[in-house]
């Protein structure tokens, strides 16, 4: 019985960390419409407010999507070089109620990205020319 109990909560184990690499979790119940990225998978929020996780196209080649997970934090997925393959899907945290969007981009490389949090208020995020990412902010 207890080999049985240890094999029960190995597999929930196994589960639970399948489930946060992902902008949704199966756990989640949201009435919001949720949609998948043809090119970058996952499940997210989508419609209204929160958009269509639109596709952004950077100078050095690289296409990366924002979009507001099940959890209503803010994830991002982006693809590696020419390779064509994708990077992990990366939760960037806050608790947002609107669509992702990027509000400045500067000729070195440096962009932000904004969304409305669950507060209301906009809240943004900087990522210098060297892809190293500062913390939330209002504004």
């Amino acid at each position: 019985m207890n080999k049985i109990k240890a094999a029960v909560a190995a597999a929930a184990a196994i589960v639970g960390v399948g489930l946060a690499a992902a902008p949704a979790s199966a756990g989640d119940i949201d009435t919001t419409p949720h949609c998948s990225n043809k090119q970058f998978g996952g499940i997210f929020l989508c419609g209204g407010d929160y958009g269509d996780g639109g596709t952004y196209f950077f100078r050095n080649g690289t296409s990366e999507i924002f979009v507001i997970g099940t959890d209503h934090a803010v994830w991002t997925r982006w693809t590696i070089g020419d390779s064509g393959k994708l990077s992990s899907w990366t939760r960037m945290g806050g608790s947002m109620s609107s669509k992702v969007e990027i509000t400045r981009q500067t000729q070195g490389g440096a962009f932000t990205i904004t969304a409305r949090g669950s507060d209301g208020r906009l809240w943004s995020r900087t990522c210098d020319q060297n892809g190293n990412w500062g913390g939330w902010y209002a504004g």
